[in-house]
């Protein structure tokens, strides 16, 4: 992620090479394809159509646009990658430009957006598997419209920190540059706020959540088993407990592609303005933030694949949309 970027490479971005790039590229149009696949599929199949497809499908939206900002921005204008530069020339479009794409600001709103309803996703299963009775009371449609709007508005209003991070250059030579804070325990804050709201709360939550869940599947298993419950009750609580995992799986490869790119934003959040470790500023450090954020971006293009191969309902949705329309 580029929270802290301009338009010289050598002085402000990450160094990666020519592969780092072909991935990046690749990985978006896959990321793209994929996650308008994913909306297309449960849209159109009519047996899909139930509160944790939608849920899915806003997930799948907030990857979407991570992807297209991806290959617009990083590709397009800004970074290693870039096949060109932009370079506005009036006051005012200098200050967004810098404020609100070199500095990663959309990229994110998007990471949070895709975190935050992962989250609700799991809030959903959680009331469907261990409070069944409060679900259709609690989990509304109306409810859970305001939710995933409070999602995005929330989105918005926890990445500000990062407009205040780049800002136009008055070096003629360079489109943006960052901020020279008073003190640089500011920019160690700015690091630990957005490491707490957009990395360790949502996955503490959902972690949470889905530990609480397996429990009450295992309670429900062993019931059933005591009570000799008909075939259709286990049905039922088999692909529950498959949903689950597949969720499950989801949040691991967050975890795993997140977790890089947001340590080196808690350690180094603006390396180019004397960091607050020494080894902030380092070659080895721009290196390792290159993968790490090549990882980050890969989170929003895994998750279609993830359905493909784990969601037994996703698959006989795309078969049945295929097959319709051919």
């Amino acid at each position: 992620m580029n929270a802290s970027s301009g338009n010289d490479e050598n002085e402000l971005e990450p160094t990666g090479g020519k592969w780092i790039c072909q991935i990046t590229a690749g990985g978006a149009v896959i990321g793209v394809l994929g996650n308008i696949l994913v909306c297309f599929v449960i849209l159109r199949v009519k047996f899909l159509h139930n509160m944790t497809n939608y849920l899915l499908v806003n997930l799948a939206v907030a990857d979407l646009l991570m992807c297209l900002l991806i290959f617009f921005f990083d590709l397009t204008s800004g970074g290693n990658c870039a096949l060109y530069h932009i370079a506005p020339t009036s006051s005012g479009a200098r200050q967004l430009f810098c404020r609100l794409l070199v500095s990663g600001y959309f990229i994110w709103v998007t990471s949070c957006a895709s975190g935050y309803n992962l989250c609700v996703v799991t809030l959903e299963r959680y009331y469907a598997i261990v409070h069944p009775l409060q679900y259709a009371r609690k989990l509304t449609a109306t409810r859970m419209k305001i939710l995933i709007a409070l999602i995005w508005i929330i989105s918005f209003l926890f990445s500000i920190p990062l407009v205040f991070n780049t800002q136009p250059s008055d070096d003629p030579d360079h489109t943006c540059s960052e901020i020279d804070y008073p003190h640089r325990v500011l920019s160690l804050l700015i690091g630990v706020f957005t490491f707490l709201v957009m990395y360790l709360l949502p996955i503490t939550l959902t972690s949470l959540a889905y530990y609480k869940m397996q429990i009450a599947l295992k309670r429900q298993v062993k019931a059933l088993n005591l009570q000799h419950a008909r075939a259709a009750a286990y049905d039922l609580v088999i692909a529950r407990q498959r949903l689950v995992s597949m969720l499950t799986i989801v949040l691991g490869a967050l975890v795993i592609l997140w977790t890089p790119s947001y340590v080196g934003l808690l350690l180094c959040l603006r390396p180019t303005k004397n960091g607050y470790f020494l080894y902030c500023g380092s070659k080895g450090f721009k290196y390792f933030k290159a993968i790490a954020d090549l990882l980050f971006y890969l989170n929003s293009v895994i998750n279609p694949i993830i359905y493909a191969f784990k969601y037994k309902k996703f698959r006989q949705g795309f078969k049945f949309a295929w097959c319709r329309h051919n």
